[in-house]
């Protein structure tokens, strides 16, 4: 296996988590793709590989797409839309903390829910999109209608607009970790 087959393993497994986590795009600069001993500017050949986006899997052939209904998680990350880059950041660091990944703890965007004990609903509007008529505030854990246990935290872009971090704000995010460490406990 050479250097660039390397990189490239790394290139897709970082994709992979990015998808998972929600990021319908991603930018690359084809000029980074280079043998280690070629001259600047060569170009390794494309690499084809699925790409498998959450929203849009219509377009997808079945035999690539991943249905997360048939999988039962431990607990789940619920978003009212697409996470964008610092938000996913972010929330990749708080899998990453929680000791899973983005395949044992997934952020999703659209129903259907999957199975699950436990569901994190990342702010109101994703606790309105996912468990419509229930309420709740940030740090509260929730019986849902069917029985499931749903906790309600701030969305990681509800925290990422501040950009001063005041007293206050590290009040937020340390309310934010305190509740979802407790997920944890649940399971």
């Amino acid at each position: 296996m050479t250097a660039l087959d390397d990189i490239l393993d790394g290139l897709v497994a970082e994709l992979e988590l990015e998808r998972e986590l929600g990021a319908r795009t991603v930018e690359i600069d084809r000029a980074l793709l280079r043998e280690p001993d070629a001259p600047r500017g060569a170009v390794a050949a494309p690499v084809v590989a699925p790409v498998v986006v959450r929203r849009e899997t219509r377009d997808v052939p079945r035999d690539v797409r991943r249905e997360t209904r048939d999988v039962q998680y431990d607990f789940v990350f619920l978003h009212h839309r697409a996470l964008n880059a610092a938000g996913t950041e972010m929330m990749a660091k708080i899998v990453a903390a929680m000791g899973r990944t983005g395949e044992t703890a997934p952020v999703l965007v659209t129903p259907p829910r999957p199975p699950a004990k436990v569901y994190v609903a990342l702010g109101a509007r994703a606790l309105e999109l996912w468990f419509p008529g229930l309420k709740g505030a940030p740090g509260n854990w929730l019986t849902a209608d069917d029985g499931a246990e749903v906790l309600v935290t701030y969305s990681p872009e509800f925290i990422l607009r501040f950009r001063t971090v005041t007293p206050e704000v590290q009040q937020i995010k340390k309310a934010m970790w305190v509740a979802i460490k407790s997920v944890l406990k649940k399971v």
